[in-house]
């Protein structure tokens, strides 16, 4: 099985709202992570919106929907919003391989640009934590992103 169609398997499973809300959650704290979203995060970001829509997951337009929002709430007040984005990352915590993905998505996005800063180290330190996940166990699924 390759890597895509093994991403698809895991993520076919994740279908409802909760994983919708947690993975932009945690795309909006990886990619605002540093103070700024890059062309190179956004770019991330679409290519794991249009791998979602090809295997029928979610509509990438109530995704970005969702992801622009929770931006535009980090740069309005980012210490409340991170409270907020951080607790929808709670609701997949019991679910690892949900969890699982949702950290992938987050350390895939933070290491787009080709630079991990300390800021981003950080967050997805924090991204991990909540959701219960062990960073180093994420690298594997990061490859399958």
């Amino acid at each position: 099985m390759g890597i895509l169609e093994n991403f698809q398997e895991r993520v076919q499973k994740q279908k409802g709202r909760d994983f919708l809300e947690a993975a932009m959650a945690a795309s909006a704290l990886a990619a605002y992570a540093d103070g700024t979203v890059s062309i190179e995060e956004r770019h991330r970001i679409g290519n794991i919106l249009v791998n979602l829509r090809r295997i029928r997951i979610h509509d990438p337009r109530t995704a970005i929907k969702i992801l622009n929002g929770y931006v535009e709430e980090l740069q309005a007040d980012p210490e409340e919003a991170t409270a907020m984005l951080l607790e929808k990352l709670r609701h997949l915590s019991g679910n690892k391989e949900a969890a699982e993905v949702v950290a992938g998505i987050a350390l895939s996005i933070s290491q787009a640009d080709g630079e991990f800063v300390y800021a981003e180290k950080m967050q997805f330190a924090e991204i991990c934590k909540t959701l219960r996940v062990d960073p180093d166990a994420i690298e594997p699924v990061l490859h399958e992103l």
